[in-house]
């Protein structure tokens, strides 16, 4: 009996106390369902974002091919750099801004804009380097600074290829051999040799593999 007479007044103090704070509790009750209410609106209008964004890269990628198919007098921008421009103001952190930004690059490539094409890739490989984007963007921005006659700038931008994305970017043995390409045209040819025997021993299965084997016999043989 004196167990089942504490229950009662136990129950009858948590009534007591939310008869006397009933604002209170109501207020923290609907604040508690205001905030599920945005997450999950915030939530919704996240998940048709990226939807939204990766049908804009789609557009972007399709209206790219059409572009390059078209003959280069022939050739009008205006609806891809719309695009293009969509992609980097609407979505600034998803697809479509890497997207767009590699189209970018490549655009500038094709027009022989080496200064906008580096600048584009460099962007790209900056801003999310964890993209499969990322180490093909810094193999263009080392051909494009190579083409705009900066040979440092390329090898760096190379290096950082080499020494980020090795395992997995099949762009990484090319990269490594214009190292020694690079190296050679400075007259360093121990430098060179160097790099071509790196390619050899990290890419045994590459085409640059024999293509460094060559130039190795060239430049011991001078040496």
């Amino acid at each position: 009996m004196q167990k089942e007479a504490t229950e009662l007044t136990f129950k009858e103090k948590i009534s007591d106390g939310l008869a006397r704070h009933w604002k209170l509790a109501t207020i923290i009750f609907t604040a508690i369902l205001v905030i599920m209410a945005v997450i999950l609106v915030v939530g919704y209008l996240n998940r048709g974002k990226v939807a939204d964004s990766a049908m804009l890269a789609e557009d972007i990628q399709s209206s790219y091919t059409a572009w390059m198919q078209e003959a280069p007098e022939n050739r009008d921008n205006t609806e891809l750099e719309a695009m293009i421009s969509r992609g980097l103001e609407d979505y600034p952190k998803m697809f479509a801004a890497q997207r767009a930004l590699f189209t970018r690059g490549l655009m500038a490539l094709e027009n022989k804009e080496w200064d906008s094409a580096s600048e584009a890739f460099e962007t790209l490989a900056d801003s999310w380097d964890e993209s499969y984007l990322a180490p093909v963007s810094l193999y263009n921005a080392g051909a494009a600074r190579e083409e705009a006659g900066d040979m440092e700038r390329a090898a760096v931008l190379w290096q950082r290829l080499v020494d980020n994305y090795a395992e997995v970017s099949p762009d990484a043995p090319e990269a490594l051999f214009n190292l020694g390409r690079l190296a050679e045209k400075n007259g360093n040819t121990s430098e060179a040799v160097d790099y071509y025997k790196d390619v050899n021993s990290r890419f045994p299965k590459s085409r640059w593999t024999d293509l460094s084997k060559s130039r190795i016999l060239v430049l011991e043989g001078l040496s």
